[in-house]
């Protein structure tokens, strides 16, 4: 039960750090800072292999 617990609460911090990437995306775009962007695009690839690992696993779990 412990262990469910645990994977539900990375996927929840795995959601919100994709949210912060997202944030820091549109801010970078806003001021016209190309390299921001793409290195969040890279991140957001690296956050998708976590989703896929984590949070699909806790939606499969039931956690």
């Amino acid at each position: 039960m412990i262990e469910k617990a645990k994977i539900r609460e990375m996927a929840d911090i795995i959601t919100n750090i994709k949210q912060e990437a997202e944030n820091l995306k549109e801010l970078g775009c806003a001021c016209g800072n190309k390299c921001v962007e793409m290195n969040v695009v890279r991140m957001s690839a690296m956050i998708k292999m976590l989703e896929l690992n984590i949070t699909d696993a806790a939606d499969i779990l039931g956690a």
